[in-house]
């Protein structure tokens, strides 16, 4: 069989850091959801999300002089 394929140093260092990048993507998309998976089984986390949800899209309370 005959062996078509070449691997470098290179494609073992991009292949790393697609694992890598592949890995941290999955962790910010669990700490982004976490508090709304938690909210299904809890009132209080269901706030939490709720309140962390309008904090990111910006639909928050406005600021006063005192967060300053």
């Amino acid at each position: 069989m005959a062996v078509i394929g070449y691997l470098d140093a290179g494609s073992g260092s991009m292949l790393l850091a697609a694992i890598a990048g592949g890995l941290a993507g999955i962790t910010v998309l669990i700490r982004l959801y976490w508090n709304r998976f938690l909210g299904l089984f809890s009132k209080k986390r269901r706030a939490a999300a709720a309140a962390a949800e309008a904090e990111l899209m910006g639909s928050g309370p406005a600021p006063t002089s005192a967060d300053e």
